[in-house]
């Protein structure tokens, strides 16, 4: 009889449908349903006045998910609260404020890889324009640019958003180059259905006016990340080689706090940073200054450095930035810390890249990250679910990694150290010599 059960479970998992609502009080109802419009399974989420988030369920599926969403409340609500607005809690910048309909997609995602036993994309971040007034000695996008190509259009990129959206997308995220050399980023940023994720940008800083923020806080986004190489303005504007870049990314980080949004750092740890006590100053002025969280990437050999792995952390170096973010999340100040050597580490969510999210080029090339070379194929020649299913089903991606690619000797022999120094990324993954072709040779 459960064997039964079970088969009509399945079967009507893969006919579901998810729809979730919010009231005046913020209480968010969720409800699965499945063919002919039977239900599944209800959802009552709702913030407590102890600043948990709790969640009720009822329903025939009941007792199949109870389990999952009582793992999920319990890891939530031992996070730092790093902002509350709108009624909403917010524990880093990169997902909806919960409760919030955006905030259950994760859940319409988890079912769908159960339906379909492949996984689909919760965050995806999109290069709108090569543009960038900035000239940084460490750009990561650098190699990916070309003048042989053309970026996408609005309404290409409106294309894009939608099927990210259809795919699970619940986080949307518009990078460059600068996003904001682009005019037309406010109505992109508008065209997010804000029910079904949080709309967020990584900027220099630099063009961070007045002007510019209100409409950014206009056309509805949620955060941004600035980005700061240095403790000092004269190190950050000289690797940017933008003379007042440093002053110019606080000042508009602040008119961004003003407005509504909420703001971070993004930087980076490196053996220099790290030792030289640099990365514990930037956290300080973050805190100082009133930033909500600060994101510290691992300096990873790619852009300009793609070839060039000794860029890499020690060890010893990715434990102390670990223990860093511990501190500053264990600290009384809202402050949170997000650092790379953690969420992706073996006791995190592990490599991200064709997990959870893939980075788009301005020219459509999908990739698994922003940091990796490789891509599966281009939007402008077949519709971004045929790639995702072909990066998600790719027999280096299929299986979860629990530790960064591109940080993996095992990886980058394999797919990052045949591209030659000349090449122009991003290079198809079934062309290199770890998927069993020879790249052409390159026209001199």
């Amino acid at each position: 009889m459960s064997v039964v059960a079970d088969l009509i479970s399945e079967s009507m998992l893969k006919r579901f449908r998810v729809d979730s609502t919010e009231d005046a009080q913020g209480v968010v109802r969720t409800e699965v349903t499945g063919p002919m419009g039977v239900r599944l399974l209800s959802l009552k989420t709702w913030r407590g006045s102890d600043k948990k988030i709790h969640c009720e369920l009822s329903g025939p599926f009941k007792g199949k998910f109870i389990k999952t969403v009582d793992a999920f409340l319990a890891v939530i609500n031992r996070l730092k609260i790093i902002a509350e607005k709108n009624g909403k809690i917010f524990h880093n910048l990169y997902n909806p404020g919960m409760p919030s309909p955006a905030a259950m997609r994760p859940f319409e995602r988890k079912l769908r890889t159960m339906a379909e036993k492949i996984v689909f994309p919760a965050t995806s971040t999109l290069s709108v324009t090569p543009r960038c007034p900035c000239r940084c000695v460490h750009c990561s996008a650098d190699r990916f640019i070309t003048p042989d190509r053309r970026e996408l259009t609005l309404d290409e990129l409106k294309s894009v958003v939608d099927q990210a959206l259809d795919l699970g997308v619940c986080t949307m995220i518009f990078t460059g180059g600068e996003p904001m050399s682009r005019p037309d980023l406010y109505d992109l940023i508008a065209h997010v259905d804000k029910h079904r994720a949080h709309a967020m940008i990584f900027t220099s800083g630099v063009l961070l006016t007045e002007k510019n923020v209100a409409r950014l806080a206009e056309a509805g986004l949620g955060s941004l990340n600035v980005s700061i190489d240095a403790d000092t303005a004269v190190t950050h504007d000289d690797l940017r080689r933008m003379p007042g870049a440093f002053q110019k990314a606080f000042d508009g980080a602040r008119r961004a706090r003003e407005a509504g949004i909420l703001t971070g750092i993004s930087t980076y740890g490196s053996h220099e940073t790290v030792n030289s006590g640099a990365l514990r100053n930037i956290l300080e002025i973050a805190r100082r200054e009133g930033f909500h969280e600060v994101t510290i990437f691992d300096c990873v050999p790619t852009g300009k450095f793609l070839n060039t792995p000794e860029v890499r952390m020690g060890r010893k170096d990715i434990k102390r930035v670990r223990a860093l973010a511990d501190e500053y999340n264990e600290a009384e100040h809202p402050m949170g810390v997000t650092a790379q050597a953690k969420a992706n580490a073996y006791d995190g969510g592990g490599c991200f890249g064709g997990f959870a999210q893939f980075y788009m080029t301005c020219y459509g090339d999908i990739n698994p990250c922003d940091f990796n070379p490789v891509t599966f194929g281009n939007v402008l020649e077949e519709p971004l679910e045929a790639i995702w299913r072909r990066l998600a089903t790719h027999p280096e991606y299929a299986p979860h990694r629990h530790s960064c690619r591109m940080q993996s000797e095992r990886y980058r022999a394999k797919y990052v150290e045949p591209i030659r120094q000349e090449e122009r990324l991003p290079v198809r993954i079934d062309r290199l010599p770890g998927d069993g072709t020879i790249l052409p040779a390159v026209e001199a």
